[in-house]
């Protein structure tokens, strides 16, 4: 089994120089969806590697993806995202987020 990597010119580099060979860069929305449709098809890639800003993007086309898919920050750092379970425990206490 086989890991792959889709991601920005700088992770990519650093996913090559660590020895891995299905790395991909990818300048925008439309190479990623291409790229991880075609690595779904692969038998021989058990895992997917992906910028937390690409997948962000194409979020809708990663639900239907068949392979365990890990999100990276990229070399902006982590995004802040809202935990939609926190977010509705707020909603239904009546906590206020300020």
């Amino acid at each position: 089994m086989k890991i792959a990597v889709i991601g920005d010119r700088e992770t990519a580099i650093g996913f090559r120089l660590a020895g891995l060979s299905e790395v991909y860069e990818v300048k925008n929305d439309d190479e990623a969806i291409d790229i991880l449709n075609d690595l779904n098809n692969k038998e021989e890639i058990a895992f997917i590697i992906i910028t937390e800003r690409i997948s962000e993007k194409i979020k809708d086309k990663i639900r239907n993806i068949n392979k365990v898919i890990v999100e990276i920050p990229d070399k902006n750092g982590k995004l802040r995202r809202e935990d939609p379970i926190k977010e509705l425990i707020r909603k239904a206490i009546g906590v206020v987020k300020k």
